[in-house]
Parts: structure tokens; C-alpha cells; sequence
């Protein structure tokens, strides 16, 4: 084990620590702590290779996610924005800043490489501003996204000419072998995308084995990473590309859940290290020319943008937010600025004011995307537009979707969930259902069931769902320790939903409410309830006395039925209800169920009632302990039979 790693990487993160607790105290983004925690240790990590190469990764998963979140049917519908837009919003700004090069008299190749540099924003810090204000899928958030994708096809291409621009010349003799490569790929990536990739995930889903499914979900990014990136792709469009093969199978929602604390580790590390990049001596003696090109590519980007929305007809409220968002210099002019290092592009100072600019733009994006309102308002006093948004009109298909509110949210469909699912059918109540078995969810939606694979207990699944405009949560199908995890995890995304759980013991009711629970139904508890009915039943007692009687049992907080006596079941238990009988029988000591001679008399046992407690999973092997009271079932005579042989 290297031990000036780990006193490295221990130094990063007790610093991150720091100072990210001093930025939340002050409510301040938690980037700009990331970027200083970078700036503060800078002088005291001699090897920074390490964290960079664990800082790629952060946008390896980043570009995963996107893709994974990436729907091909909501792309089409905005194409038309996303490739016109995108293509627009690059030139503009490529054209305007390498105008301002030339104005800093830059050579023309290094001008029109500064503007590509500029022209391309942060996928990681827009995606996780829309994140966290809740417009992924507005119509801001969909045409952001689109542009995003389509910047980050561009950089490619730019990857591609920058040693053109550095004076290289074309190798045109090697353009045959990169077109069989890339049509090989084309080839494996479709047949991975039909076949093997839906196959291969629901065989590790039906294990239920959560190991086996990260480690191929993991393969499949990387794997995919590194086959594109051996025909010259650059990494972060692969891990895009591994993301959009499993985006169109049942299991995106699961793999986004498992794959999200990877990039956000990653992407912390991501911006530690650009402030670690940072010469803290050259950027304060540049400090001025830094804030002023800062100012000026922040002008020029929102400008570009605007432009494309006026283009695009999109309504001020829009335009304004998009150009806010995409108002930086994202990540992947790192990576294009080192190839413009490679090829003379840019000298090592110009580097280093770049970084500062860049830093800059991208910590001020959090303050100017929640001035939106303002800025909007203030363009709304111009006489042009003031009117767009009562004369602009947006299709259909770009329109704010519907989503579906005040709906109920059933975990588990086995015959419970089957059941609710019909009931709200009924009634017209809105559901979705999620499920962990991969086939369960394969037949019930090729039924037409609104149901996902995932658990319940993961974020990612639950806003899937909709969890933050549902009205209820029902947890059916999950052991005890998921049915905690749901819980916590409902609750802190919808504090005000209404949680209803169905457990399998009584023991674990306080523990469920207590967790956040609103009620609890334990399944051995209905099950007595239903025995107990049909016993009433059975003595033909009025339906509204075994109506009263189960709503005090239920009411009293089940003490009623738990604290029941032989004597009073005994009473119950004298005559036979259809062709069988129930009867019961108090332990006297500690003995097996193999020691008893149920099975040898044709005798059912269907429950036990141990003081507060009842079990009615009574299997081989169960251990009576003194004073259980056992009831069990089967016809009178092999009743009298068995007790005569006790």
C-alpha cells in the first residue's frame, strides 16, 4: 500500500471536510468549496496524477448518467432544438470569442481554438443546478439538455481538427482502418443494444444478487469506454454511449441509483482537482485581466444563447434560463486545452488564466441561475419581448409534461399488489407499481401495468415514480430491512406522504412507526383477524358484531387478540366449520414440531400464539416453548385422535 496516497488522499478529504461544512454554515454552493479545498491544498500535493486519472472518472459516470437518463423518444421531440440550437449556440459563441482573441491579438489558430474552448459548458455543474431545482423536465431543462448533447458531440469533432489548428497535417491514409473500426463498433454496439445487454441484466436481475448487477452494469460503462476509446473516441462520449445502451432497458432506474454515489465521489474529486491546478501566485497577479474576461465570455455566452433562443422562438423565460445555465466554461475544455497545450495552441500562462476564468464562470452559474426571475423580468420591459410569450406558442411535444400527481405508489406486486392495483383501477385512483422481479414487470407491463424494475429503497426509483407529488406509498413486498429504507427514503423526498406498510410480525409494528410510518398492517395479525371472523362466522353472529369485535381488535392496538386465552378460543372451537375443525393445544414444556403427531393425523398447524406475539410461518424444524397455544385444523376425528396419543 502506497502510504503517500493515502496521507494524500486523507489531507483532500479532511480538507473537503472543512470547508464545505464552513460553505454550508454560510449557504454557499459546493462547488466553489470543492474548487478552494483544490486551490488550499494545491501547495502540499507533489503528485497530482492519481487524482486526476480518479478525477476522469467522475466524468466517465457523469456522461453515464446522462445517457442512462436519455430517452430517445423525448429526444426526437426536441430535436429540432436540440441540433439547431446546439449547432447555432456553438458557432455564435466560437465566432464571438474569436473575435475577442483577435481583439487580445491572439494568432487566428489559437483565436478560433479559444472560442471552442468557451463555446462548450458544464455538463456536470447545468445538470446538477437542474437537478436540484426540480427542471430536468421542463421545457428549459429538456432544450438545456439537448444542447448539452449535442456540445458534447462537438467536442469530439473539435478533438479531431486541434492538431489541424496546430499546424499537423491530415493522415488521410489512416481514414480506411478508423472507417472499419468505427463500423465494427456501430455492429457490436447494436447487437449489444438488442441481444446481449437487456439479456444479460434481467439474468443478474433475477438473481437478486446486487453485486453481480453493479459489477456488470460497471463492465458495460467501462467496457464500452474502452472499446470506443481504442478507434480514437474520446472516453466521455463512450461512457455517454454504455449509458444509452441500457436507457432503453426496464433496468436504467436500478443501475442510475447504483451508479449515482460513484459520480458524485467522483465528480467532488473531478472539482478538487481543478482548483489543485491552479497557480495561486499567476492568478493573483492576473486577477484583473481574469475578472474582466470572466465578465466578457459570461456577457458574450448569455448573448450567443439568447440569440439561439430568438431563433428558436422559444418564450423569454426560457431563453433567459438556458443562457444562464450554459453562461460557463464546462469540463471538457480541460481536456481540450491540454490537447491545445500538446500542439502550441496556448502557452502556460494563457493556461493558466484560462483556469481562472474557467473557475470563475462556473461558480458564479449557482448566483446567476437564481436570478432568473429578475433578469427575465427585466427583459420582459422591452418592447419585443414583452409580447413573445403571449403570441409564442410551443408544440405540443415540448410543452411541460404532465406529471402524474396525488397518485398512490404500491412496492411489490404479488398478490397484494395485484390487488391494489386493481382496486385503484377501479376507482380511478393513479398508481405506479415497482417490482424486483425482472419478469414479474416484463408480463405485467406487456399488459399495460405502469410498473418499473427497482427497489423502493432507492432515490433514483422513487422519483422515477413520481414520489414527490404522491399522495401514498404502499409497502407490501420487501423484508423488514427495505421496508425501513423505503421509508426513510419516501419520507425525506415527500415529508408529507401518507406511508402505509404491511409487515409479516407484530413484534416489528413500533419499530416501522417509528421509523415514519403512518400505519402498519403485520400479515400475521390480518391472518388471525381472518380466522377469527370465520369462527365467528360460524356461530352465526351477526355481521355487524364481528364487524365490532375485529374494529375493536384492531382499535385496541391488537392487545385484544394478543392477549386472547385458551379458554376463550376453546369456547369458539367446539363445532366444525365446513368439513374441518379448529382446535387448539397449550404447551406445557419446550418441544418440536417432529415431536407432536400433527402430520401422522392429517393436522394442519396454522398458527401460535406466544404472550404478545403470533407466528403463523410454522415450518419443520419450529421449536413450541412452554405455554404456546397452538391452533391447527383438520376433521374431528383425526383431532381425537391426536389427542388421544398425546
Amino acid at each position: 500500500m502506497d502510504l503517500a496516497l493515502l496521507g494524500n488522499m486523507s489531507v483532500i478529504l479532511i480538507t473537503a471536510v472543512i470547508v464545505l461544512l464552513i460553505f454550508n454554515k454560510l449557504k454557499l454552493p459546493t462547488m466553489i468549496g470543492l474548487f478552494i479545498t483544490g486551490i488550499v491544498i494545491g501547495h502540499a500535493i507533489n503528485d497530482t496524477t492519481l487524482i486526476s486519472t480518479v478525477s476522469e472518472l467522475g466524468v466517465i459516470f457523469l456522461l453515464f448518467i446522462i445517457g442512462l437518463e436519455f430517452s430517445a423518444e423525448k429526444f426526437s421531440a426536441i430535436r429540432h432544438y436540440a441540433l439547431i440550437g446546439g449547432l447555432l449556440q456553438v458557432c455564435l459563441t466560437t465566432v464571438l470569442i474569436t473575435c475577442l482573441g483577435l481583439i487580445l491579438r491572439l494568432p487566428l489558430n489559437s483565436a478560433l481554438f479559444f472560442g471552442f474552448l468557451v463555446a462548450f459548458s458544464s455538463t456536470a455543474i447545468v445538470m446538477k443546478i437542474m437537478q436540484q431545482r426540480h427542471i430536468t423536465h421542463s421545457v428549459q431543462g429538456r432544450v438545456t439538455l439537448g444542447i448539452l448533447i449535442f456540445q458534447d458531440i462537438a467536442v469530439i469533432i473539435v478533438i479531431l481538427i486541434t492538431p489541424l489548428l496546430g499546424g499537423e497535417e491530415l493522415a488521410l491514409n489512416s481514414l480506411p482502418s478508423v472507417a472499419v473500426k468505427v463500423i465494427g463498433l456501430i455492429i457490436l454496439l447494436y447487437v449489444g443494444a438488442k441481444w446481449f445487454i437487456p439479456l444479460a441484466l434481467k439474468d443478474a436481475a433475477k438473481t437478486k444478487n446486487r453485486d453481480l448487477f453493479l459489477l456488470l452494469t460497471l463492465f458495460i460503462c467501462m467496457g464500452t469506454t474502452f472499446g470506443t476509446s481504442l478507434i480514437g473516441i474520446g472516453p466521455e462520449l463512450g461512457a455517454f454511449i454504455a449509458g444509452l445502451l441500457i436507457s432503453n432497458t426496464d433496468y436504467s432506474h436500478q443501475t442510475l441509483g447504483y451508479i449515482q454515489p460513484f459520480q458524485d465521489v467522483f465528480m467532488s474529486i473531478f472539482f478538487i482537482s481543478i482548483g489543485l491546478m491552479v497557480n495561486l501566485h499567476l492568478f493573483l497577479a492576473n486577477i484583473g485581466i481574469i475578472i474582466a474576461l470572466t465578465a466578457a465570455i459570461l456577457v458574450i455566452n448569455f448573448a450567443a444563447t439568447m440569440i439561439t433562443g430568438t431563433v428558436l422562438k422559444l418564450p423569454t423565460k426560457v431563453m433567459v434560463s438556458i443562457a444562464l445555465l450554459l453562461s460557463q466554461i464546462g469540463e471538457f475544455s480541460f481536456v481540450l486545452a491540454s490537447e491545445g497545450m500538446n500542439y502550441g495552441l496556448m502557452t502556460n500562462e494563457f493556461f493558466s488564466v484560462f483556469l481562472g476564468v474557467s473557475i470563475l464562470t462556473m461558480s458564479a452559474t449557482p448566483f446567476l441561475e437564481k436570478l432568473t426571475p429578475k433578469i427575465t423580468e427585466l427583459f420582459t420591459r422591452i418592447d419585443y419581448f414583452s409580447i413573445d410569450d403571449e403570441l409564442l406558442t410551443l408544440p405540443e411535444e415540448i410543452e411541460d409534461p404532465q406529471e402524474i400527481r396525488d397518485h398512490v405508489i404500491l412496492v411489490g406486486l404479488g398478490r397484494n399488489g395485484k390487488h391494489m392495483a386493481s382496486a385503484c383501477k377501479k376507482f380511478n385512483i393513479p398508481y405506479r407499481i415497482v417490482d424486483m422481479n425482472p419478469v414479474i414487470v416484463e408480463n405485467q407491463q406487456a399488459l399495460g401495468l405502469p410498473v418499473i424494475y427497482g427497489k423502493a429503497s432507492n432515490e433514483s426509483v422513487l422519483k422515477e415514480l413520481g414520489i414527490t407529488s404522491a399522495l401514498c406509498i404502499v409497502i407490501s413486498a420487501s423484508t423488514y430491512d427495505e421496508t425501513i429504507k423505503t421509508i426513510d427514503a419516501a419520507r425525506r423526498l415527500n415529508p408529507d406522504i401518507h406511508i402505509i406498510v404491511r409487515t409479516k410480525y407484530l413484534k416489528n409494528i413500533d419499530d416501522v412507526i417509528e421509523a415514519g410510518a403512518d400505519e402498519v398492517i403485520p400479515k400475521e395479525f390480518e391472518t388471525s383477524i381472518m380466522m377469527f371472523t370465520r369462527i365467528m362466522d360460524y356461530y352465526n353472529k351477526d355481521v355487524d358484531d364481528i364487524t365490532n369485535a375485529v374494529n375493536d381488535l384492531r382499535s385496541n392496538n391488537y392487545d385484544a387478540f394478543r392477549n386472547v386465552t385458551s379458554e376463550d378460543i376453546s369456547t369458539y372451537l367446539n363445532y366444525k366449520y365446513t368439513d374441518l375443525e379448529v382446535d387448539s393445544l397449550r404447551v406445557s414444556e419446550d418441544v418440536h414440531i417432529e415431536d407432536l403427531p400433527f402430520k401422522q393425523n392429517s393436522l394442519t398447524v396454522t398458527g401460535v400464539i406466544r404472550g404478545k406475539d403470533t407466528f403463523i410461518d410454522v415450518t419443520k424444524g419450529f421449536k413450541f416453548l412452554e405455554d404456546d397455544l397452538i391452533v391447527f385444523v383438520g376433521h374431528r376425528e383425526n383431532i381425537n385422535k391426536f389427542f388421544d396419543s398425546i
